[in-house]
Parts: C-alpha cells; sequence; structure tokens
C-alpha cells in the first residue's frame, strides 16, 4: 500500500489506529506523551500497542510539557523518531539532539522568526493549518517542510498538486469500545491518497 503524499495521523490512543494506519501506509504515527494532557498514551499502554506494528515513524507529541529534565524520560519510554510540539513547549526543552516537528502558523512563524533561529536546524517539519493561504504556505516552503493540518476532505485534491506542500497531518479517534472502531474520517482522506497498482 502507497500513499500520494507522506501522512502524519496524531492523537493515536489505541492498536486499532495505530494498525489500520500502518495497514494504509501510513508514514508516521503521533502518540500524546505529556500525563494529564488529552488523549495522553501511557509508557504501558504505547509499548503494548508499539509491539503490533512495523513502518511507521514514532512521533511524541508533547504538548504541554512542563520542563526541559522531562524529555529525556520520554525519550528513554517512547523512543521517537520526532518530538512534535507547539513553539511555547519547545521553548521550555532546549535539546540540542531532538528533530521537532513543529505545530504553528505562518503568523507566529513570521513573528517569531529570531526565537526559532537557533532551532531552524532541528525541525525537521512544521504543520500548519489546511486554510493557510496559498502565498503564505509557498513563502515557508522556501525555509520549511511544509505539512497541512486536515479535519476534512475539503479540497485534498488541490492540496496534493502544490509542490510547496511535504505532506498531511491527520488525527486518530478514540476506539467506541475495544476493538470496535469507526473509521470513516481517516478512510475518506486516505483512501483519496492511495495509489493504485
Amino acid at each position: 500500500m502507497a500513499l500520494r503524499t507522506l501522512v502524519k495521523v496524531g492523537q493515536i490512543t489505541n492498536l486499532s489506529d495505530a494498525r489500520y494506519c500502518s495497514g494504509m501506509g501510513v508514514d508516521m504515527l503521533g502518540f500524546r506523551v505529556v500525563a494529564g494532557q488529552e488523549h495522553y498514551v501511557s509508557p504501558e499502554l504505547f509499548k503494548e500497542i508499539r509491539g503490533w506494528f512495523s513502518g511507521p515513524s514514532i512521533v511524541a507529541e508533547a504538548y504541554g510539557i512542563q520542563k526541559g529534565e522531562d524529555l529525556p524520560g520520554i525519550i528513554r519510554h517512547y523512543l521517537p523518531d520526532f518530538i512534535e510540539l507547539s513553539l511555547q513547549d519547545l521553548l521550555k526543552i532546549h535539546s540540542p539532539s531532538s528533530t521537532y516537528i513543529l505545530s504553528t502558523s505562518y503568523v507566529e512563524i513570521i513573528e517569531q522568526e529570531d526565537v526559532l533561529a537557533p532551532y531552524r536546524n532541528q525541525i525537521a517539519k512544521i504543520i500548519i493549518p489546511a486554510t493557510t493561504e496559498k502565498k503564505a504556505i509557498d513563502e515557508l516552503a522556501r525555509s520549511y517542510q511544509v505539512m497541512l493540518q486536515l479535519d476534512s476532505t475539503t479540497s485534498i485534491g488541490a492540496l496534493l498538486n502544490s509542490p510547496s506542500i511535504n505532506g498531511i497531518a491527520l488525527r486518530g479517534s478514540p476506539e467506541e469500545k475495544p476493538g470496535l472502531k469507526n473509521y470513516d474520517s481517516l478512510s475518506l482522506i486516505l483512501e483519496q491518497l492511495e495509489v493504485l497498482d
């Protein structure tokens, strides 16, 4: 299974989403790793889920992290390929060895350019809202690999045709009960992205 663009699915909280996304060829799976935050996945649950899929990169979604000293424990428990966070969270960490995905906006990038400068080489990708104007996306794409956060299937064809867009970001959803899952919101987009052999 192959998809026409890089896809990250975040807020994974259950094995059903992880296996479905892995089987569909999703490139990155994101797990909330800060205790007390919505959609938090404990190290024990993560380990259980991780044993059942292979392929996608692991993204530790560290929104709400309180201090840099919390990062080594997250890395030890989740072994992430990327750390995803907001600019406010990034400024609490100061880790020279981590690779980041920054969830941001065009306005924040422009207004905080000087603040972001020391982290530029560590930011692998930025995720911005899909509603961002094309001109702004093109401008950001000169400095960053840009992913769009999608919440619906609106104009996905147009998004795929833009050379400025490096990929899309989606969100998982909770299970109704263990093993019972509705994939409608994910499948509507992923099936449009499938490359037919």
